[in-house]
């Protein structure tokens, strides 16, 4: 049976222009942009957020910052957006064949 996927709001403030693409490309191969410096990602275990955590974190310095914020079925279902996008639908599991 497929693991569920554990779903991330993830922000981040960083200064330089080249870390701050870098860390973009990490997290678009995880999820989705939902606005300039925030994304939504989705993880099958914990393993593989500390893997994109190590990542991000060889490349900041002392002054940037990232948070992880994890995002329930249940509090996802409550969000809202104004303005332009939506919540991401994330699926509960995902079948590769």
């Amino acid at each position: 049976m497929a693991q569920p996927l554990i779903i991330y709001a993830v922000c981040f403030d960083i200064s330089d222009d080249k870390v701050r693409r870098t860390i973009g490309k990490i997290l678009l191969s995880y999820g989705d942009r939902v606005q300039e410096s925030v994304f939504e990602i989705a993880v099958k275990t914990p393993r593989q957020l500390e893997q994109i955590i190590e990542k991000i974190n060889r490349q900041l310095d002392a002054t940037d910052k990232v948070r992880f914020y994890r995002l329930c079925a249940n509090c996802r279902m409550y969000s809202h957006v104004l303005g332009e996008g939506h919540i991401a639908d994330w699926p509960d599991s995902i079948i590769i064949c």
